[in-house]
């Protein structure tokens, strides 16, 4: 298998430092330490910081060091604590990126190194985020960290990255960490990672996050979140909470969020209960006064909330009256699920009532309810259509071209499929992509926003061999439309240069009743079965449900610099690209592109058969429609991850890639 050095000619230097802090782990280092040496990836080093270990770690590590060189060994004599052999084992690293493992920890994957290393050089990025499972008694769990797919994006408007933990998730450019002297707290015993992840999160333009689960975190009363707690170790946790907040103070959403979920959610679940477990009264007491001091100070964060989860409220509402004692019998109460008359009757109460009422429900009407839910769904929809049965819509745009201003009328048009592809400069793709679907439409409707290249000659070329001047039209649009992305977000819906208002004054040109979004890299799979199978597809929705809309499978195929295709057994989607062509369907703005509306209550036919290849050549700059290459969602993400992938040469198999003998 080619190893990325080989691909990218990345033969300098080391790749990847692995810093692994230990303490008295000789229990389990020897798995974690064997999963790292097994990794894939060439070049990396192992920096292995024995921090004042009194068992066999150090032993443990040096055998590992003897036999293989990219282990080192650094020694710290007395225990100085987590955060400084995370700093010790940083200083010594080489590598151009580094990632953190804990000793009782182990990586799942022998490819962790590769994936990740891979994917932070080819997206640049500063910081990769990755997932991993919990591991506890031999078996795996859930995952550490909610899953967040994203390329190179900014904390400030992703929330699904403020999550400041886990800091053996991340794998940090070494250059970026030293460029912003950003290193452990020493002082902070607990809550180490919370205070880095504040500080390095924020400090990153390009973040990225991926899904694969490659880490396995141990739970067991060994660990520091696992053994007891004294009072020293409560307040030290509070203490690094409020330097969190303290670091997150010139953004103050991420800051109100971070103290909301800690209070509502980690206080209520996991402090409080420890506390009433681990520490005598007084102690426990001593706690609660500084956790009311700090929601005092955060009162206004609670205040703008509507809803609180009702524990919460209990708990927040008997702190800050400082009512400790009714605090301790309500935690226990809780935590025990005993009754406890008072406090819990409004929450019983509410169960109650919502149990008694769905029960009724069941008893009553069975299986007849959903029936008649679902038959209301259907009434819904015959009502929507006859009060909008002669609705039409006006389209005009803030510039004042009244040449492009336009209607989207409810009068009967002829009855037909068009197939509405917008094109610009799609000289390679678009006579392939027209002549797979020729057959199969009454009119192919070709929009040519200010091609720079042959795109609209090859087209009307095209019309003419086949004959074709009845079925293919080409119109022109000839205002720059925004990319996707930030251009599209600042672009208002109503501009000449919106992408929504561009799909719909090319769906006002469709002259037939009914309408297919064809992309212009998209083909229509050269096999007759696939063909006589979208051919029937679509004529049953313009006979058996006219008024449906259809959705089907396509797709992605990726070419590389020799032009042979590659597809990827995860990269099949699905979206409604077929619709009656009236007044009520139309396109509007979404996040970062354009999204087709419709009725709410509109039934959606779908096929779970692949019609289409949606063809992504990795010589063309084929994200040259985003403002900038910084995406989420799965789908998105993916696609430019494969795009890049495929572009360096890197599709081997292990990553799902399949060759493809013939597109066209």
């Amino acid at each position: 298998m080619n190893t990325l050095s080989h691909k990218l000619n990345i033969n300098q230097g080391i790749s990847v430092s692995v810093i692994v802090p230990a303490y008295n782990a000789a229990e389990y280092i020897d798995q974690c330490l064997n999963s790292i040496q097994r990794q894939s990836l060439e070049r990396f080093e192992v920096i292995v910081v024995n921090d004042g270990s009194t068992d066999e770690s150090e032993e443990i590590i040096e055998r590992f060091v003897s036999s293989d060189n990219r282990f080192k060994l650094v020694s710290l004599g007395t225990n100085r604590g987590l955060p400084a052999a995370r700093n010790a084992g940083v200083k010594e690293a080489t590598g151009k990126y580094l990632v953190h493992i804990d000793s009782d920890d182990f990586w799942l994957d022998s490819q962790t190194l590769e994936i990740l290393y891979t994917t932070a050089i080819l997206e640049n990025t500063q910081i990769l985020r990755f997932n991993g499972l919990d591991f506890e008694n031999g078996s795996l769990g859930g995952p550490i960290i909610p899953a967040f797919p994203a390329v190179n994006v900014e904390l400030n408007s992703n929330p699904p990255l403020w999550v400041f933990r886990s800091v053996f998730l991340y794998f940090f450019n070494t250059e970026f960490l030293r460029k912003h002297q950003l290193s452990f707290d020493e002082s902070i015993g607990i809550g180490e990672d919370a205070v880095f992840l504040s500080k390095a999160l924020l400090n990153a333009t390009n973040i990225s996050s991926i899904n694969g689960f490659f880490y396995a975190y141990r739970r067991h009363q060994q660990s520091m979140m696992g053994n007891c707690w004294d009072l020293d170790d409560f307040i030290e946790d509070q203490c690094a909470s409020d330097i969190v907040i303290s670091n997150l103070k010139n953004v103050p959403k991420i800051a109100e969020w971070y103290v909301f979920s800690r209070y509502t959610d980690y206080w209520v679940n996991k402090l409080l209960p420890r506390a009433i477990i681990q520490l005598d009264e007084s102690s426990r007491h001593a706690v609660y006064e500084k956790y009311r001091q700090t929601l005092i100070e955060n009162k206004s964060i609670f205040e703008s909330q509507s809803r609180v989860g009702i524990r919460f409220f209990i708990l927040h509402w008997l702190l800050i009256r400082g009512q400790f004692r009714g605090l301790d019998k309500f935690v226990i109460a809780l935590n025990q699920k005993r009754r406890f008359p008072g406090l819990y009757f409004g929450y019983y109460l509410d169960l109650a009532i919502r149990v008694r009422r769905v029960s009724r429900k069941i008893k009553n009407k069975g299986v007849n309810y959903f029936r008649t839910n679902w038959s209301l769904k259907n009434l819904l929809s015959k009502i929507d259509d006859h009060v909008h049965e002669d609705d039409s819509l006006t389209f005009e745009n803030d510039e004042s071209r009244h040449d492009y201003e336009f209607s989207l009328v409810a009068t009967e048009k002829k009855r037909g499929i068009t197939a509405m592809v917008r094109v610009k400069n799609e000289e390679k793709n678009i006579v392939r992509s027209i002549e797979s679907i020729l057959p199969y439409f009454d009119e192919i409707l070709v929009v040519d926003n200010a091609s720079t290249d042959r795109t609209k000659e090859l087209v009307m070329d095209l019309a003419k061999k086949s004959h074709s001047h009845s079925v293919i039209r080409v119109l022109s649009y000839p205002f720059a439309v925004a990319r996707c992305g930030s251009e599209h977000a600042q672009t208002s819906q109503s501009s000449v240069h919106s992408l929504a208002f561009y799909y719909n004054w090319c769906l006002s040109q469709c002259r037939t009743s009914h309408v297919v979004k064809w992309d212009a890299d998209m083909i229509l799979i050269n096999d007759l079965v696939v063909r006589i199978m979208f051919q029937n597809f679509l004529r049953s929705l313009m006979t058996e449900n006219p008024r449906a809309l259809g959705a089907f499978l396509v797709q992605t195929v990726y070419l590389d610099c020799n032009g042979e295709a590659f597809t990827t057994s995860d990269e099949i989607h699905r979206e409604v690209r077929s619709f009656p062509n009236e007044p009520r369907i139309y396109y509007e703005k979404g996040k970062d592109w354009e999204i087709l509306h419709h009725p709410r209550f509109r039934k959606i036919v779908n096929s779970n058969r692949v019609f289409a290849y949606e063809l992504k050549d990795t010589r063309e700059p084929e994200f040259d429609h985003w403002a900038t290459n910084s995406f989420t969602g799965w789908r998105k993400t993916l696609e430019y991850r494969n795009y890049l992938l495929v572009q360096a040469g890197l599709q081997s198999p292990y990553r799902g890639f399949t060759p493809l003998q013939d597109i066209t």
